[in-house]
């Protein structure tokens, strides 16, 4: 920069200045939350599933809670990733509220359940051609408990899904 004054000319250095701005220091932590999660078929939990489709719908809790028919400290709980099973009759009506299939907003253990988890038990146990004493022996699980699985009277624990999957797995590797 230069500057012309009475036929004399002054030179003034240039300074570049730079500011570096936290970009989200003024968003919201649902508009962070959707900006770290653009996709929520990348989300692996219920929880977030409900939270992204909620905040992407522009709803606060008190109305999703309203259309699932739950108090609004109950649908907090969803959304905390507090529980391992999620009641699907509410999650259908939240699956209808965001305009999406039920699927959507399931995680894998919940999805097991959705898809009738004791045709999925049976189907295991007999690809590995044992009886039902048989399987539950295997998977140290009480006879009474697995037939319970089977008949869909009784949901399968988390843990035990997880090392149903890891048989699972074992089994089409070898």
């Amino acid at each position: 920069m230069y500057q012309n004054k009475n036929g004399k000319i002054r030179y003034a250095p240039l300074y570049i200045c730079t500011l570096s701005f936290n970009k989200n220091r003024f968003l919201t932590k649902a508009q962070i939350f959707l900006h770290d999660n653009p996709d929520p078929e990348r989300l692996e939990t219920v929880s977030d599933k409900l939270k992204w489709y909620r905040i992407n719908s522009g709803l606060i809790q008190r109305d999703v809670a309203k259309a699932m028919e739950v108090d609004r400290t109950t649908y907090s709980r969803y959304e905390d990733n507090v529980l391992d099973i999620y009641p699907l009759d509410k999650l259908s009506k939240a699956a209808m509220l965001f305009g999406i299939d039920i699927t959507s907003l399931l995680d894998d253990f919940n999805l097991f359940l959705f898809n009738d988890q004791g045709k999925q038990i049976k189907g295991l146990r007999k690809s590995m051609k044992l009886t039902q004493s048989q399987f539950a022996k295997y998977i140290r699980t009480p006879l009474g408990t697995l037939k319970k699985w089977e008949q869909n009277n009784a949901n399968i624990p988390k843990k035990a899904f997880q090392n149903l999957l890891q048989l699972q797995k074992a089994l089409h590797n070898v």
